[in-house]
């Protein structure tokens, strides 16, 4: 599993200023739709981090020659755009796998789901940022919206490869994290997470990790 994630960039005639990226965030969908007509999670929005030019070039010029897309037109475009992301849980599916493929190759098979509250969420931020205007600019609330939904590679945080559960026959680890099989190996990374989470899972990692570890400590006491 992983982030189910959209990049939703809107370009502005006007500069904007983002010297604070990444500081907004929003939760108020993550469990339902507050507003009634849908009652599952939708999941997370959150400012992307700070665009530069730069970044823009190194994106972009592999598919353009210099001379059509000039340094200078990329810090212009960078200074007019802002970009979210949204996130949404990825749920557990068998058919979702890391495997050991043909030649002892690592292979993965993996589709999207639960896309309906993603795409809701989407349409959500949509709605939003059809209300910012720039009111310095005769036509400054026209912009242009960009957005896509990310394929495997374009993430991080991929998780549930041993995910937690009693049932050995449906899960790796136990909820203490320990391999159903071995008494002597403990997974306490993102493999035990039982879906993706629609937000960052570090501090969720580490406040396990210390819950395995205390258990541990009183393990071996006894």
């Amino acid at each position: 599993m992983f982030h189910t994630l959209t990049a939703m960039v809107s370009l502005a005639l006007d500069p904007l200023d983002g010297d604070f990226p990444k500081t907004l965030a929003v939760n108020d969908f993550y469990w339902r739709d507050p507003r009634g007509g849908f009652d599952w999670p939708m999941g997370h929005i959150q400012m992307l981090e700070y665009m530069s030019g730069q970044t823009l070039e190194g994106q972009i010029s592999n598919y353009l020659p210099p001379a059509l897309a000039p340094g200078f037109i990329f810090e212009a475009v960078a200074q007019r755009l802002m970009s979210f992301l949204v996130i949404s849980e990825d749920l557990p599916d068998p058919e979702n796998r890391v495997r050991l493929g043909k030649d002892n190759r690592i292979e993965i098979d993996y589709k999207h789901n639960n896309l309906e509250g993603h795409h809701r969420l989407v349409e959500t931020l949509q709605r939003a940022l059809d209300g910012f205007v720039s009111h310095a600019h005769p036509i400054g609330q026209h912009r242009l919206e960009f957005s896509s939904l990310l394929p495997l590679y374009g993430t991080a945080h991929m998780a549930g490869t041993a995910r937690m559960g009693a049932d050995a026959a449906a899960s790796v680890v136990d909820p203490w994290c320990k391999a159903h099989e071995l008494d002597n190996l403990y997974i306490v990374d993102t493999s035990f997470f039982v879906t993706s989470t629609a937000v960052n899972p570090t501090l969720t990692v580490v406040a396990n990790a210390m819950r395995v570890g205390d258990h541990l400590k009183a393990r071996l006491a006894a």
